[in-house]
């Protein structure tokens, strides 16, 4: 579904489709973010708070029982401050399910969703791509599999040289299907 131009639900099936059509289905290889992201980033915070103000609301409701007006009004207040701190995880969750990057054996391109409004796309050429490394600095990231993937390149462009993809889900089987994608020594 396209919302607006730059925020189209479809992007990943149609970037695929693009790849599979040039190079095959063996040669394409398609990374997202891992469910640890999903689960760190947005549930547990969306949980914790919406059971915080689920608390401070039934206290509100049950204390002040015989101030209905005001009872009704602190309700209110604490619902509409609900949404604003709610609202900035929806980032997290856009995040999780249309950011994506696909390996060909010519080009890693990058898809990132920065909100509704704002999309970066990133494309390196395979050629100008030298090491691929893993890094898994995190205890969670140990215990669930995950860790970043970096790929330093030349750099066509300033501050490119390194491009870091974050919670991918078994790094080592990634880095492996890659770089036979990629054609790259291990």
């Amino acid at each position: 579904m396209k919302i607006f131009s730059n925020f189209n639900t479809e992007r990943k099936k149609e970037a695929y489709s693009e790849a599979v059509e040039k190079f095959g289905e063996k040669n394409i290889f398609v990374l997202k973010k891992s469910f640890l992201f999903l689960l760190v980033k947005f549930l547990i915070p969306v949980l914790g708070w919406t059971l915080l103000f689920t608390v401070l609301d039934l206290t509100i409701f049950f204390g002040l029982s015989e101030f209905g007006q005001v009872r009704r009004r602190l309700l209110g207040a604490f619902s509409l401050s609900y949404l604003i701190v709610i609202s900035p995880l929806l980032k997290y969750y856009i995040d999780y399910t249309m950011d994506f990057s696909i390996i060909t054996p010519e080009y890693l391109t990058r898809y990132n969703q920065s909100g509704i409004m704002a999309r970066d796309i990133k494309t390196s050429n395979v050629m100008n791509i030298k090491t691929i490394s893993i890094e898994k600095h995190s205890f969670l990231y140990n215990i669930f599999n995950n860790g970043d993937l970096i790929f330093l390149s030349e750099g066509d462009k300033a501050d490119q040289g390194e491009i870091v993809l974050h919670y991918i889900k078994n790094p080592e089987g990634a880095k492996k299907e890659i770089t036979r994608i990629m054609k790259l020594p291990l």
